[in-house]
C-alpha cells in the first residue's frame, strides 16, 4: 500500500513538472547533447548523478528531480555498454515519453512517464 502511494505521489509529481521536463529534453535533443535524456527521480538521497533542475523542498512536492543523460550512467559505471544496447531496444521517443531513473533505496529503475499530450491540456483548440 505504501508503495503504490509512492508511486501516485511520483506520477502527480512528475505530471506537476512535465511540461518543463520536456522543454529540458527537447534542448539536450536539440543542441546533439545526446540521443537520450533521463530525468532522476529521487526524495532526499545526495546524489552525485546528473544536474539539479527541481527541488521538492521549494516546490513543496515530494520528489525531486535531477538531469541526465545515458551516457552518463555508462561512464560513470552504473549501466555497461552492454546493457546499454539492450535497453536501447526498449527506448521510448524523448518527444513523448519522459524516460526517469527512479532512485529508491529497495530498487532503483528506469521507469517511462508520457508527457501529456496537448489534447488533455486543453490546447486542441490552437
Amino acid at each position: 500500500m505504501e508503495q503504490e502511494a509512492e508511486w501516485n505521489e511520483l506520477e502527480r509529481d512528475l505530471g506537476y513538472y512535465a511540461s518543463y521536463l520536456q522543454g529540458i529534453a527537447h534542448e539536450v535533443l536539440d543542441s546533439g547533447t545526446s540521443k537520450y535524456p533521463v530525468f532522476i527521480a529521487y526524495e532526499d538521497q545526495h546524489l552525485d548523478l546528473g544536474r539539479p533542475l527541481l527541488d521538492h523542498r521549494q516546490l513543496d512536492t515530494r520528489w525531486s528531480v535531477r538531469a541526465s543523460v545515458m551516457e552518463e550512467f555508462i561512464k560513470k559505471g552504473l549501466l555497461t555498454k552492454e546493457q546499454f544496447a539492450g535497453f536501447k531496444q526498449s527506448w521510448k521517443d524523448p518527444n513523448d515519453f519522459m524516460c526517469v531513473f527512479v532512485v529508491r533505496p529497495s530498487q532503483p529503475m528506469f521507469v517511462y512517464f508520457p508527457y501529456p499530450r496537448p489534447e488533455t491540456l486543453g490546447l486542441d483548440e490552437l
